[in-house]
């Protein structure tokens, strides 16, 4: 085996346990950097991750910027100049000297040059399964470039280093504790949804849906963990689906909000669609006057449909009964009633 297999393999094994530790993703990143050494020398580094709406790629993390560079990181026009160069859809390493012209590259002849940086190169950071994450950049001080080699080096090692700093390694492990789980996506701060990997979506997780909405509302109250029922209609057989939203880690890019997943309603216990709205108005804090008004029933009807709820939840009260519902997640929100 040559040095250079060498090298390439000890660095692998390297990342690849650094994608196997149980630190936050920053934490994650920041262990990169070490081994990167190894291959070269730079003064400056960042990792940097898109942001779902991918108006943003901010750093994750960056050492040895000055605060103007930083500043323009954390700008539109970072993310302007990375798809400009075309380095979002490219798997190759890309040095200053490969630039089409570096003098006309936002960023790099009014910040970086100014700043002292004479080389750099910036490494697209995408999954095995094809998803852009964004770039791992090096910069230098000296106007030596990268070698051939190493920049070749580093398009292999760019998937394990994608591994390593994935934010959605982390939620995708969350979502599997749902082992039944048919749908699912997440819900960024935009309002908008990200695929979930190894799950389909769905259209009742589409964009802007009344589920989505009630999972938003639920995460918006603070909730860590949310379930509730969903009425199925054509194509679906009629029915009902169970919906489960997972609150997201706290962590870097900070624009995933929850996990939401479809999942078999379970056991409904018999309660009729009229004891489950019944019981969703009441979850809901609204009053038994006004839950009758909504629902188009008499005081009178609301009343025989909670005691027939309370007998098949086995509770000793309205409120017991109101309470099993909220937490065994069978129970109609409001939101959801057509």
């Amino acid at each position: 085996m040559s040095q250079r297999s060498s090298v390439a393999v000890l660095l692998t094994a390297q990342i690849a346990a650094v994608a196997g530790l149980s630190a936050g993703v920053a934490e994650r990143a920041e262990a990169l950097l070490e081994p990167l050494r190894g291959i070269m020398t730079f003064d400056a580094a960042c990792v940097t991750l898109l942001e779902s709406d991918r108006r943003r790629q901010p750093p994750l993390i960056h050492h040895g910027y000055p605060a103007k560079v930083v500043e323009h990181l954390h700008s539109t026009d970072f993310l302007l100049g990375v798809e400009r160069l075309g380095l979002d859809r490219s798997r190759s390493p890309m040095r200053v000297m490969d630039m089409p012209d570096p003098a006309e590259t936002p960023g790099w002849a009014d910040l970086m040059v100014p700043a002292g940086f004479g080389e750099g190169i910036g490494v697209p950071l995408h999954t095995t399964d094809g998803r852009y994450l964004g770039i791992l950049a090096t910069h230098t001080r000296s106007r030596t470039p990268v070698d051939d080699a190493t920049r070749s080096l580093l398009a292999r090692l760019a998937p394990v280093i994608a591994h390593a700093v994935d934010p959605l390694r982390t939620i995708t492990a969350l979502a599997a504790l749902v082992n039944d789980a048919v749908a699912g996506v997440v819900l960024t701060r935009s309002g908008a949804t990200a695929p979930l990997p190894g799950l389909p979506g769905h259209r009742l997780l589409a964009p802007g849906s009344s589920v989505l909405a009630e999972a938003a509302a639920c995460y918006a109250d603070g909730d860590s963990r949310a379930t509730f029922l969903a009425p199925t209609r054509y194509p679906d057989p009629p029915g009902y689906l169970r919906v489960t939203m997972l609150a997201c880690p706290d962590q870097p890019p900070y624009d995933l909000n929850a996990i939401v997943m479809l999942r078999p309603p379970g056991n409904l216990h018999r309660l009729s669609h009229r004891e489950m709205s019944v019981l969703g108005m009441l979850v809901a804090g609204w009053s038994e006057l006004h839950s009758a008004a909504r629902l188009h029933i008499s005081p009178h009807a609301l009343r025989s449909a909670l005691e027939q709820a309370r007998a098949k939840l086995g509770a000793p009260s309205d409120a017991a009964a109101v309470m099993r519902a909220a937490d065994r997640g069978i129970y109609l929100p409001p939101g959801l009633l057509t």
